[in-house]
C-alpha cells in the first residue's frame, strides 16, 4: 500500500479466492481462469475472449478484470445523476482510491495492443453509451508514449500523451506490477500510475518497489476534444484491461478507498 486505507471506505482483494466465483465484487465477463504457481508466485491464467473494435482494426483478444468493492449495481451515468449524487452506483463506490494488479502477458496475437486501468466508470454497453463514464491510463507497448484518456461515452475516446518519469515498455513473458492512484483535488482529480518492473523476490513475495511512472491531472473545463468534464464522481467499476495477447497471467488484484494526501 502506498496510501493509508480509509477505514470507513470499501475495499476488495482477491487473495486466494477464485476469480470466477467472486461476484459482485470481481467479474471477468465469464472468462475462465486456471490457477498456477511458479517460483513461489500464485497466479491465475486466462485466455480472455474475442473482441471487435469500433475503429475497424482487426478483431483480437481481450481480458477484463472488473473490481467493484462497493458491490451493488450501476445507477447513474456522467450525463444523468453522477455529478449530482457524487457516485455511479452507490455511496460505497470508490472516490479516492488505490488499485493494484500484477500481470504477465504471453503470445502476441499481432493485433491491437493495450493495457490500462479504467477508473471512475461503469458498464460499456450500447445503446446506453454514457454508462461507461470513465477515464483511464495506459501502460505503453511497442515504443509509444504512455497515455491517459477520457471515455465518458462508449466508445468515444479522447487520448492525451503523457510524459514518463523513466523508460519502460511492456515486455512479454515478464511480470509487472501496475498500480493506479486517483483522488480529488481542486478543480478535478490527480491520477498517478506506478509500475514495479521487478515485482517479486526469489521466494515469490512482492517487493513493493513501485515507482511513479507518469501522472495526469484531469481538470474540469479543460477540453480534450469531445469532452470538457473531469471525472470527479465515485466509480462503481474499476477495470484492468489487456488486449493483444493470447494469454494473460494475473495475481493479487485489489482496489480500496484511501485517505488522500493533503495539498
Amino acid at each position: 500500500m502506498l496510501f493509508p486505507s480509509e477505514s470507513s471506505g470499501s475495499s476488495f482483494h482477491l487473495g486466494d479466492g477464485d476469480p470466477t466465483d467472486s461476484k459482485p465484487f470481481f467479474d471477468m465477463e465469464g472468462d475462465k481462469a486456471t490457477p498456477g504457481l511458479e517460483s513461489g508466485v500464485p497466479y491465475w491464467s486466462t485466455t480472455g475472449h474475442r473482441v471487435t473494435y469500433a475503429s475497424g482494426k482487426p478483431a483480437g483478444k481481450t481480458v477484463r478484470l472488473h473490481l467493484r468493492p462497493g458491490g451493488g449495481k450501476q445507477t447513474f451515468t456522467w450525463r444523468d445523476g453522477a455529478l449530482e449524487n457524487g457516485f455511479i452506483g452507490s455511496p460505497g463506490d470508490l472516490l479516492n482510491f488505490e488499485a493494484t494488479v500484477y500481470v504477465r502477458v504471453h503470445e502476441d496475437n499481432g493485433t491491437h495492443h493495450s493495457m490500462s486501468w479504467k477508473m471512475r466508470g461503469g458498464q460499456h454497453t450500447k445503446p446506453e453509451v454514457a454508462r461507461s463514464s470513465c477515464v483511464g491510463m495506459d501502460v505503453p507497448f511497442g515504443g509509444v508514449s504512455p497515455q491517459a484518456y477520457r471515455e465518458l461515452d462508449h466508445p468515444t475516446y479522447d487520448h492525451l500523451s503523457l510524459t514518463p518519469y523513466f523508460d519502460y515498455q511492456l515486455q512479454e513473458g515478464r511480470w509487472l506490477g501496475v498500480k493506479v492512484v486517483s483522488y480529488l483535488v481542486e478543480g478535478g482529480t490527480r491520477n498517478l500510475l506506478f509500475l514495479d518492473t521487478e515485482p517479486f523476490d526469489a521466494s515469490g513475495t512482492p517487493r513493493n518497489e513501485f515507482r511513479l511512472f507518469t501522472e495526469w491531472h484531469d481538470r474540469d473545463g479543460e477540453s480534450t476534444g469531445h469532452y470538457t468534464r473531469a471525472a470527479t464522481w465515485a466509480g462503481w467499476e474499476t477495470t484492468f484491461r489487456v488486449d493483444g495477447w493470447r494469454r494473460v497471467d494475473f495475481a493479487y488484484p485489489s482496489a480500496r478507498e484511501i485517505v488522500p494526501p493533503t495539498p
